[in-house]
């Protein structure tokens, strides 16, 4: 146990068998050690022998036989100390093995957000291929129609000629079938003057030739089909992605965890781990505290004049503190009968908060409002609920906006950190929200698009392993080039939109 001298001289002194406790200097706690017993270390290569020293130079126990015929003039120290020795080794690789852990857990949650996102986009690569199957069927029936209607045309066209020409002929032949009947009449007659005389008639009409090829029509065509090619129907292909993200440098800091941190100058940097805010600047590879405050805070951001806006816990007044001065003070950004929980400055010089009153709760009881101010802090806009009349936020966290007026927000949804990203226009409309990659929303696909019984089955199944991890966003912020990023805890991952 810990005590302090007075203590010792008027409390321990009153123990019973207090004289039998060793007391000591807090300064030599490392020092001391319980009675260890270093007698019984038998000797490898002598059994009979016990070990009497360290060899620091082999790096083993060694017996008096051992020094005489092989350690003697060897880096020989007390086996005390050799103990010592190998406790901090001991110590060391433990440390190493904990540092292997971390890294293999991050390892583990990488892996975790690998499968998750591959298993996002097979999800998204079987809904288009299906999508696709859709859209071929449709074409190829829309094909097979307009081909099944130009060959019905032609047939008709076709049908008509030889049925025109057919009845053309049926009348020839029964005009050829009279004057035959006529001319056997004549014959069977056996009566010269008809001989002579009606058969001279006949005699022109048996001179006229009849066609005995038919006419050459337009045939009807031979189908000939075709053949389904990747190159038509689509193929799977590797698509990279993914950018690499390299640390260019690090930096350690005094307070334990960075939770909130905005960049004021390419070199000046504020941080807080939420109780402690400093300034900090960068020199070389080192974070020179130009600022400290103690501080409970909830967000912060830099104006274009450099100095910060800081959103205090328990306050409805941004703080502001001068980048020349380090002076802090209440700033005209207020919320009246409302409490703060967020801050972003916009290029343009408006600042937008999250406020809500009462109680932090989940679900949320009270109002949760985004305000936007201009520069004098008059209260322009105004989002807490949607065209359908309901709240849209829970607790906002976090606050970003693009050059087109998007909004984004980061909104906590549980006490254990669960959230969405919500995504609002500049009008209040909720464009999308974002929980995940196993919820994103693909709106690309038809509702109408079917599915087998197998892959609805797989599909659920997918659903149910995604829907059990949980989705912790903690921070957005919008780049240079007006792309958003995105962060969250639980996988330790950045997303990119």
């Amino acid at each position: 146990m810990l005590m302090c001298d007075k203590c010792k001289e008027k409390i321990h002194m009153k123990f019973k068998f207090a004289k039998d406790h060793e007391v000591i200097s807090i300064q030599q706690v490392r020092l001391h050690y319980e009675e260890i017993d270093f007698s019984n270390l038998s000797c490898r290569n002598h059994t009979r022998q016990s070990c009497v020293m360290f060899c620091k130079s082999c790096d083993c126990l060694v017996c008096p036989l051992c020094i005489s015929e092989t350690h003697n003039g060897h880096g020989l120290v007390p086996t005390r100390e050799g103990y010592e020795i190998n406790i901090d080794k001991l110590k060391t690789n433990k440390k190493n093995i904990s540092t292997n852990i971390e890294e293999l857990k991050k390892r583990k949650a990488e892996l975790k957000y690998v499968d998750k996102a591959e298993q996002f986009k097979f999800k998204n690569t079987m809904k288009k291929i299906e999508f696709q199957r859709n859209v071929l069927k449709k074409d190829v029936d829309k094909h097979i129609d307009k081909l099944k209607s130009e060959i019905m045309k032609r047939w008709r066209a076709l049908h008509q000629s030889i049925k025109k020409e057919e009845s053309e002929v049926t009348l020839l032949i029964g005009s050829m079938e009279s004057k035959n009947s006529k001319v056997d009449e004549i014959i069977q007659s056996e009566i010269a003057e008809r001989v002579f005389v009606d058969g001279f008639g006949l005699d022109n009409v048996m001179d006229e030739t009849v066609m005995s090829s038919c006419t050459m029509f337009d045939s009807i065509p031979t189908f000939l089909p075709g053949k389904i090619t990747a190159f038509n129907l689509g193929s799977l292909q590797n698509v990279s992605t993914k950018g690499e993200i390299k640390s260019i440098k690090q930096f350690d800091t005094k307070i334990s965890d960075v939770c909130v941190m905005t960049a004021c100058s390419e070199d000046v940097l504020w941080i807080s781990d939420l109780y402690i805010l400093q300034k900090v600047k960068i020199e070389g590879r080192n974070l020179k505290i130009v600022n400290q405050k103690d501080i409970e805070i909830h967000d912060m951001a830099c104006t274009q004049s450099k100095d910060l806006l800081l959103v205090a816990k328990e306050s409805s007044v941004v703080k502001q503190i001068n980048n020349q001065t380090g002076e802090m003070t209440d700033s005209k950004y207020e919320v009246e009968d409302l409490e703060l929980s967020a801050i972003h400055v916009n290029p343009d010089g408006k600042v937008t908060v999250g406020a809500f009153s009462g109680e932090l709760s989940f679900p949320a009881v009270g109002r949760r409002v985004m305000i936007v101010m201009d520069r004098s802090g008059k209260h322009e806009t105004t989002y807490e609920y949607d065209r359908k009349g309901n709240p849209i936020f829970t607790w906002i966290i976090n606050i970003t906006r693009t050059k087109n007026g998007n909004i984004y927000v980061v909104d906590m949804l549980s006490k254990d950190g669960e959230g969405r990203l919500v995504i609002l226009s500049e009008d209040g409309d909720v464009l999308n929200t974002f929980s995940g990659l196993s919820e994103i929303n693909i709106k690309e696909m038809s509702d109408s698009e079917s599915k087998s019984d197998s892959d609805s089955e797989s599909e659920s199944d997918l659903e149910s392993e995604s829907d059990s991890d949980s989705f912790k966003p903690v921070c957005v912020t919008t780049t240079p080039s007006d792309n958003i990023l995105f962060y969250q805890t639980v996988t330790m991952a950045f997303y990119f939109f």
